[in-house]
């Protein structure tokens, strides 16, 4: 037999389904592994989902570089950018895990990081950058004491460098300000003012060490629309402050955005990682000057209450028609211990119609504004020292958290962040998770930390639980056997609802009169449908009676004639039904349509000259008149964003008092009202 040594490994070879095993032997054969540094290199400098992720690559190796200012210019000319950061810089002489920082930086598997001390560990990411014409790396590091900056230039790298060739190597140089300005040849305006800012005063001023990177010509398509800054929403100012490392999940901000300042003292505390003092600055292309992103997450802010007015600013997801209106607001945070290692949890809960307008700068409803969806960054997502990740939505399908499953419906999302943060290993890309990171999301132990955390949040927080219960019944909605239910419980509890007679109608005496429930507008139309048709000619309030033609489910409720219209020879009326008609929601049909809005009850907070919003970007102002006291109000002075009037105004019409002021009426209260006062007064004793 001949024995065929492959560096100390004994391999097994099947020939006509023999198997026949090869041992040691004098000719010895060695078979030489190789690897294509080149071949390599290329899938690895082209290896990204995201446009700017060469950027997030930076930023990282920035925060492990502890530095303390950051600034980005791009360089819309160049289709390139420099970046720069007062860090320790980037070592020739000092080898960590047996190699420099200088070698890891040119090299492929070896890094000087560690996991769970730093963000990066495999030192791919630097290698985004050399998907690019022209590459140049300017250091000057704190560990060597050097006397002066390093410089290193190549010209189309994925092509140059290779790790068979020793053809890289950095030149000593005094005036890297010069050297900045020989890299970009023939500047026009929008390049003269950078390379002025980045003149022999500033590196003299601001930068004693640190890191400055010139990247030219890099493979973006459409790369303005992503590195530009002379827009209203630019992409790369959300890309960093949503999905990089100065965007830290754990910078909790506690005065701004109303977690307690336990919870954020504590996660400041638990992680070696946390870093809230680094400053970050990207050029403003328009004003020529540095502008600076504010470090941390942008959890949304805190609402600012004002005494006596929280109910008016914020309602619970119960006491809303719409989800999607809320601007309901929860937080809670907590640091777990699980295997030896910490882990932090971050719930923030913002209804959304409060998320939609403080994320301005995102993209809804296919309106495009920065590049970056509204719903892309709303629901879980898995983070790494700090940086998101992923979405990971699919938690809530394990059976122990299947009370909480609900919120992986997209209808959930929108109302709330749930971040899961550690330090869990990533693949190649840095954008998925290993499969060490899997199998600890999937693990029961770890998974009965997660449930813990929300069978809190579910105990404490009437926002939480009424989201959850909310969501349930919305999703289920048009499920069968929950439609029966809701059919039989509706049964039950109608007859326990308020109700009224008329006694001055002889043909509806003895006839029992239920009051509409909340979510039930069509109930209020049958009601005032119904009632029309007996209001005496002679009642002053008929005129506010008109008689509803149809019902309908898209678009107006109901076209309506006048009173006394019996012919149709007057123009029909458009008919809006409500059980609460507020200001502080989305009037969710056009003004210039409706001529009359029926409700069950007026919100307690409608006041004169309260502003109403509508489709359409119609708005109006509520005014009470003598015409209609005690009955209801007007909207006047309608108009939109172009400056367009509606000459008309609507009334808005409270049926319960129209009812009590048209008939002669007697009310009871129903059976749920009495059991809960008579459960009330015990308790008060």
């Amino acid at each position: 037999m001949t024995n065929i040594l492959i560096h100390a490994k004994i391999f097994t070879q099947v020939i006509n389904k023999n198997v026949r095993l090869f041992s040691m032997a004098e000719n010895n054969r060695i078979i030489s592994c190789r690897v294509s540094y080149k071949h390599i290199l290329r899938e690895l400098s082209v290896n990204r989902k995201d446009p700017c992720e060469v950027i997030r690559e930076l930023i990282s190796n920035s925060y492990d570089a502890l530095a303390s200012v950051i600034e980005i210019y791009p360089l819309l000319q160049y289709d390139g950018f420099i970046f720069i950061d007062n860090g320790t810089g980037i070592s020739s002489e000092e080898e960590v895990n047996g190699v420099t920082p200088m070698d890891a930086f040119f090299s492929i598997g070896l890094s000087t990081k560690t996991l769970g001390k730093s963000i990066g560990y495999k030192c791919q990411g630097s290698k985004l950058c050399f998907a690019s014409r022209k590459f140049a790396l300017i250091t000057r590091c704190q560990e060597d004491n050097e006397s002066c900056w390093r410089s290193v230039i190549i010209d189309n790298p994925k092509d140059t460098l290779d790790s068979e060739q020793h053809n890289i190597t950095d030149q000593d140089d005094t005036k890297p300000w010069l050297t900045l300005r020989k890299l970009l040849p023939q500047p026009d305006a929008r390049t003269v003012a950078i390379i002025q800012h980045l003149d022999e005063t500033y590196f003299k001023s601001n930068l004693k060490t640190g890191t400055i990177i010139i990247v030219i010509g890099l493979e973006v398509d459409n790369f303005s629309s992503y590195y530009g800054t002379d827009k209203d929403y630019p992409y790369i100012k959300s890309y960093i402050r949503f999905s990089t490392r100065h965007g830290d999940v754990r910078i909790l901000d506690s005065e701004r955005t109303g977690f307690s300042e336990q919870e954020a003292e504590h996660f400041k505390k638990s992680s070696p990682t946390y870093n809230d003092k680094c400053q970050l600055f990207i050029w403003n292309c328009n004003k020529e000057q540095l502008e600076e992103i504010p470090p941390g997450y942008p959890y949304i802010d805190k609402p600012k209450f004002l005494p006596g007015m929280e109910d008016y600013i914020w309602k619970t997801p119960a006491e809303i028609k719409q989800l999607r209106s809320g601007r309901f607001y929860y937080r809670k945070a907590q640091v777990f211990k699980f295997s030896g290692t910490m882990y932090s949890l971050v719930f923030a809960i913002d209804g959304n119609r409060r998320a939609l307008d403080h994320y301005e700068e995102l993209d809804r409803q296919g309106k495009k504004r920065s590049g970056i969806g509204f719903s892309s960054q709303r629901g879980t997502f898995v983070c790494s020292e700090g940086l998101k990740i992923c979405p990971y939505n699919e938690i809530f399908s394990h059976s122990l958290l299947q009370d909480y499953r609900v919120l992986s419906d997209s209808k959930a999302m929108t109302h709330y962040v749930f971040m899961i943060n550690g330090s869990f290993p990533l693949v190649t890309d840095r954008n998925s998770l290993s499969e060490s990171s899997i199998k600890t999301l999937k693990s029961e132990q770890f998974l009965e930390n997660i449930k813990k955390f929300l069978d809190q949040a579910w105990n404490e927080s009437k926002v939480f639980s009424e989201l959850i219960q909310s969501l349930r019944n919305k999703i289920s909605e048009a499920k069968i056997d929950v439609q029966v239910k809701q059919f039989n419980d509706a049964k039950k509890l109608i007859r326990q609802r308020d109700n009224f007679y008329i006694l001055d109608v002889e043909v509806l005496k003895g006839k029992k009169f239920f009051v509409p429930s909340v979510g039930e507008e069509h109930g209020v139309g049958a009601l005032y449908t119904l009632l029309a048709h007996f209001v005496p000619a002679h009642s002053p309030y008929s005129k506010f009676w008109l008689r509803p033609l149809n019902f309908s489910g898209q678009g107006i409720d109901s076209l309506a004639a006048e009173f006394n219209d019996d012919e149709l020879k007057e123009e029909l009326k458009g008919l809006e039904y409500k059980y609460t008609f507020s200001t502080d929601e989305l009037f969710n049909h056009p003004l210039v349509v409706t001529d009359q809005i029926v409700c069950w009850e007026l919100d307690q907070y409608v006041e004169e000259n309260n502003n109403v919003v509508a489709d359409g970007d119609y708005v109006g102002e509520i005014s009470f008149s003598d015409e209609l006291k005690d009955i209801g109000c007007e909207i006047t002075n309608i108009q939109n964003k172009a400056g367009s009037c509606h000459n008309s105004n609507i009334k808005v019409i409270c049926l319960k008092n129209l009812i009590t002021k048209t008939f002669q009426c007697e009310w009871r209260k129903g059976f749920s009202i009495l059991a809960s006062q008579s459960s009330s007064r015990k308790r008060s004793r």
